[in-house]
């Protein structure tokens, strides 16, 4: 759904608000360092978890075999060793020093919206760039799934820069914001994560951005199996027309297009069922998140990305 003229205002530098550009990609890098936590709201607080925390059991790879010594965990001895010796021996590992970090970036119909500040497909892309220097600077390597209604990028995970820029050039290709049309395409969220859970490596941390307009039961098991083994964020981006019309709508004949027609709020209680129809989707979706432990962080698309996280104190 968008109205048919949205409004669009973007004062920040390098932001059009309806597409975007590789420098608006590259302004995050300032904020690679930072330890951000998304702002605290009633739901946030109810989500357990730190934004970017490390996961748990991380991927560990093994470096050599010593004697056996006082101390040592008898699950890492290693038997083989040991009976061809004679002596206790035991395995000893390093933390993997680059982890796989996969980020889902919808940037299908649904999200091409905007009311006040950006598209929601803009503000989707400023939030995986972020999470790609953050990325970077713990030198994990970078890949992902980028789609729109009509193509879709595939990205294997690759260290240094190369995955980085190869992600932003991707992004900045397939963020277009075009008329709505009616298309015949197989790029669902379904697809992509069934894409997804094919690319992911055990241990990989996950991200999920969009706005899970297309959320259903067949998504939920691909991602309660991508979630037993890897460590998973779900990054919600909506507009605020979406939650709540004005009640201007009705008088002003506000138009609605969308991809199965166009028409005018008009009748008696129109408003109030929208609002009812769009919280009953929320909750949905918050249900299904929660179900499989995963937070679920909600940022809007009218508000710049940066205002919407808090740098805790030191």
């Amino acid at each position: 759904m968008s109205i048919t003229k949205p409004i669009i205002f973007a004062n920040t530098p390098y932001i059009t608000g309806t597409n975007i550009s590789l420098q608006e990609l590259l302004s995050y890098k300032p904020h690679a360092k930072l330890h951000l936590h998304p702002a605290a709201s009633a739901a946030h607080r109810q989500l357990a978890g730190n934004y970017l925390a490390k996961i748990k059991g991380r991927g560990m790879e093994f470096a050599e075999v010593r004697r056996y010594q006082a101390g040592d965990d008898i699950r890492t001895i290693d038997w083989a060793v040991t009976a061809r010796t004679g002596k206790a021996h035991t395995k000893l590992f390093q933390e993997e020093k680059e982890r796989p970090v996969f980020i889902l970036l919808d940037l299908s119909d649904s999200m091409i919206f905007g009311s006040q500040f950006v598209f929601k497909s803009v503000q989707a892309c400023h939030l995986a760039a972020l999470l790609s220097w953050q990325a970077k600077q713990r030198n994990d390597r970078l890949g992902g799934i980028i789609f729109n209604q009509e193509e879709v990028a595939e990205l294997k995970p690759t260290g240094r820069s190369k995955g980085l820029m190869t992600f932003f050039h991707q992004s900045e290709r397939l963020c277009k914001s075009q008329p709505l049309k009616p298309v015949n395409s197989t790029q669902s969220l379904f697809t992509q994560l069934k894409r997804l859970s094919c690319l992911v490596q055990t241990g990989s941390q996950i991200h999920l951005i969009s706005d899970f307009s297309q959320l259903d039961q067949n998504c939920q098991k691909l991602i309660a199996q991508m979630r037993r083994h890897n460590q998973l964020n779900a990054w919600q981006i909506s507009d605020p027309l979406e939650r709540v019309l004005p009640q201007e709508a009705l008088q002003a004949r506000l138009k609605i297009n969308s991809l199965y027609g166009s028409g005018f709020f008009k009748q008696k209680g129109a408003l109030q069922q929208y609002q009812n129809d769009a919280n009953e989707r929320q909750i949905n979706v918050h249900k299904l998140f929660t179900k499989q432990g995963i937070p679920l962080y909600q940022l809007s698309a009218s508000i710049p990305l940066m205002e919407q996280f808090h740098v805790p104190a030191r």
